[in-house]
């Protein structure tokens, strides 16, 4: 009797062994994915960012076509909209991998990464 209680014991701790060192490894997978994510939206909103600024400098030049003056002024309100609740899912993005999600954007995901860092320097045409 008392080896059958051994062995039960046993085979418990084992189960709960694999279990946990099973376990982490998958949580570390959900982790990492979950950053290359965030990596990725922190990039979307530096685009949009630069959308925004593109779309503002056209509007004001003076040889902007009707097309660009009937549909850029939406265009423009729905990106500053985009960029508050891109902002918003970047903050609970951050938090969900336990950083600190006040302004998301203003320190990167390394924690004083790229958010002033950006390279302007392409050609218009280059996309």
């Amino acid at each position: 009797m008392m080896e059958r209680y051994q062995s039960k014991t046993l085979m418990g701790i084992c189960f709960f062994a694999a279990i946990f060192l099973a376990g982490n490894p998958v949580w570390a997978q959900s982790g990492g994915h979950a950053s290359v994510g965030l990596g990725h939206g922190e990039e979307g909103y530096l685009h949009l960012e630069e959308m925004v600024k593109h779309l503002e400098f056209s509007l004001q030049m003076p040889d902007a076509s009707e097309e660009l003056k009937t549909h850029g002024p939406m265009a423009l309100q729905h990106a500053k909209e985009a960029l508050k609740h891109y902002n918003e899912a970047l903050k609970h993005g951050s938090e969900s991998l336990g950083r600190r999600g006040g302004m998301p954007m203003a320190e990167g995901s390394g924690g004083g990464g790229y958010g002033g860092q950006h390279d302007d320097g392409h050609d218009e045409g280059s996309h």
